[in-house]
Formats: structure tokens, C-alpha cells, sequence
């Protein structure tokens, strides 16, 4: 099987003329993790692109690897869709914002197999005042979200009146790009000025601050494909990644930091979170392959973990779970969207020692 993976970042399809901070950083390491993991398992070859102003691709020699250097966004575009064609798969790894993701994962599917979630689910999780609206009536716990106008805090009395701390974000932002906390009305007037100032393209969602403990999870999902034994419909595959916590910035940016396991979630804290995992990936249709979840767990106590975002592609925390796992989730990756109707695969297995990972250490 020759199996396309494309980051975009370092993939070449980035536009802009540098390609530094935490998304090249993140990119970069999940594009090489990746790439490693699918050559370890038996059959498959691997085709990426490379943008050439990184220098050489930092991976061990294969000859089952093959690199493709592009030199400019519009040069990737042409091997992009070049390489869907050619390939038996693809893995598509790219931000949400702009529908960049979505975009990608709707040219892929209509060139091979992708190995990951559906045009309509991406699209749903990558917006998140819709997703939100989705889970509520689908009575799963979020953040309550709400439409920000920029200019619709101009007015003092109608700022004095609302909730504060709070936060304020893209609709359909990646990591913490463009993320704010807010803690009153002055400061929430100048940060809509500055926002329409800068105009960076995107619209933007009010949410109020949550207390409580950051964590990320994912599952991978071998969707149900219509009838089982008996005549029943059958159903999805879900393994759920055991959760950590996540390390964040103290700056009021949420900035992404690393991770840790198991941190401070206990036992209870981890029924609560798979479970309403479990229920995102039962309800939301063409969840496939990996699929990240952001959660907080609120101080209060008793409190259920609310969802913040689910990222229908690979995470930073890739990294962390590779290291934990005694299986190859690549590997797992690949059966749960090319295997035939009926196979089932075993539980994966884990190594429960503690793991860490820290964004800064990721270029050492």
C-alpha cells in the first residue's frame, strides 16, 4: 500500500514567508512521527511533501520513503492532488481555520481512501460555535458559546452587563491562535478595536472562562459499515487514547505547552471523560481514523467534563501516545478505515507509566 501523508505547514502549502512558532513546531513533529510509525508496518510505503526552505527531511533513509520537495504553495497544490491520485491512502494533517482542513480532507476523498474523518464531520468540528450548538442539542456538555461581534462592545452599558472573565477566540481558530482572556469591559473593548484593526479574516466566539483542569484525549474510530451478524446494524469501533493533562501557558493565551500522564486526573475523572468521548464519536456521523478532544474538567464539584474542541485529524498529543502504546497506533490508524465490514481488531495495549512531552523540547 502507498500511503500519502501531508502536513501542511511544512508541507509546503503554508503561505506565508515564515514558517516558525508552535505550528511549525507541532507540524513538523507530527508529520516525522507519523511518517516513522507507517514505516514500521509491514507493506505500506510513504510519499510526502517537504517544503524546501527546511532543508533536508530529518528522517531515517528508507526506501520505502519517498520525498517530494516543493518550493512554493503552488507547487504543493499540484503534488497534492498528484499524490492523492497516485496513492492507495492519504493522511491529511492541517489547521482548522479558513477551512484549510476541510478543503484538504474534501480534495483527498475525491482522489483516494482517506484515512481519517468525512468532508461533513470535519467541517462541523472545525466550526465551533456549530459544533457547539450541535452538542447541546445532543445534550453532551460544552462551554456555552456565543457569536462575538467586534463591534458590538463599543457601547459601555452593554459591556458592563456581561460576563466576565471570559474568553474570546476564532470560530474556527487552530491551537491558540488569536485566543484571549478577558477579565472586564475595558479590556474587551480594546481587544475588539485591535482585532478590527489587524483584520486577520476571521470571525470570532465568546466564551465564559471555565476553572478547572485542561485535558486532551482522542479515539480512533473504525466507523460501523451497515450490516453485522444477526442482521444488525453495525456498530462503531471506538478505542479511546487514555486522557492526560494538558500543560498551558499562564498568559492568558491558553498557549499549548505539552502534556502530561496521568497528571492529576484520577480514576473517576477518566470513566467521565471516556464516556462522553464515546458519546461525541456515537452521535457526530463520518468520525474515521484518529480524532482529537480537548476537555476541561471544572472545579466544581461533581461537575461533568465539558467538551472545548474535537479535532478530526492528528493532534500534538500523537506524540505523547505513541510513546505509551505497546501497538503501533499507525498501524491501527490504517485498519479502522480500510479494513473490510466485519473485522474487528483487539483492545489496544499500554504502557501505564508516567509520559511527558514539552512543546520547547520538540526541536532539541
Amino acid at each position: 500500500m502507498r500511503v500519502f501523508v501531508s502536513e501542511y505547514v511544512c508541507g509546503g502549502a503554508w503561505p506565508e514567508e515564515k514558517l516558525d512558532g508552535s505550528l511549525a513546531v507541532e507540524g513538523r513533529a507530527m508529520l516525522l512521527s507519523l511518517v516513522q510509525d507507517l514505516l514500521r508496518v509491514p507493506g505500506v510505503d510513504v510519499v510526502t511533501t517537504w517544503d524546501n526552505r527546511l532543508g533536508a527531511f530529518s528522517a531515517e533513509v528508507s526506501d520505502r520513503l519517498s520525498i517530494v520537495e516543493v518550493s512554493s504553495p503552488a507547487h504543493e497544490e499540484v503534488e497534492f492532488d498528484r499524490l492523492c491520485e497516485e496513492g492507495e491512502a492519504a493522511f491529511v494533517i492541517a489547521p482548522d481555520f479558513h477551512g484549510i482542513l476541510a478543503a484538504r480532507v474534501a480534495m483527498a476523498a475525491s482522489r483516494t481512501k482517506m484515512i481519517g474523518s468525512s468532508h461533513e464531520s470535519t467541517s462541523l468540528c472545525s466550526d465551533k460555535l456549530q459544533l457547539a450548538e450541535f452538542l447541546n442539542e445532543e445534550d453532551i456538555s460544552t462551554i456555552p458559546t456565543a457569536l462575538f461581534e467586534l463591534s458590538g462592545f463599543s457601547s459601555r452599558d452593554v459591556a458592563s452587563t456581561s460576563e466576565f472573565p471570559c474568553v474570546i477566540k476564532p470560530r474556527d481558530g487552530a491551537g491558540s491562535v488569536l485566543t484571549f482572556r478577558v477579565d472586564d469591559a475595558v479590556e474587551l473593548r480594546e481587544l475588539s478595536r485591535r482585532l478590527q484593526r489587524d483584520d486577520a479574516g476571521f470571525s470570532f466566539i465568546r466564551q465564559p472562562l471555565v476553572d478547572g483542569l485542561a485535558v486532551s484525549c482522542a479515539a480512533i474510530i473504525a466507523p460501523g459499515r451497515g450490516q453485522g451478524q444477526g442482521g444488525d446494524i453495525e456498530k462503531p469501533q471506538v478505542d479511546v487514547l487514555p486522557p492526560c493533562e494538558q500543560i498551558l501557558s499562564g498568559d492568558g493565551r491558553f498557549s499549548y505547552e505539552g502534556a502530561d500522564f496521568p497528571g492529576r486526573l484520577n480514576p473517576t475523572d477518566v470513566d467521565l471523560i471516556e464516556s462522553v468521548v464515546r458519546r461525541c464519536c456515537s452521535v457526530i456521523p463520518g468520525l474515521c481514523g484518529y480524532v482529537g478532544f480537548d476537555l476541561v474538567i471544572p472545579d466544581e464539584s461533581g461537575a461533568e467534563p465539558l467538551i472545548v474542541d474535537i479535532n478530526p485529524r492528528l493532534t500534538t498529543g500523537y506524540l505523547l501516545w505513541r510513546k505509551m502504546c505497546v501497538d503501533n497506533l499507525a498501524a491501527r490508524m490504517l485498519k479502522s478505515c480500510v479494513a473490510e465490514a466485519g473485522t474487528s481488531a483487539g483492545p489496544l495495549s499500554w504502557n501505564s507509566e508516567p509520559h511527558t512531552i514539552r512543546i520547547h523540547s520538540l526541536t532539541e
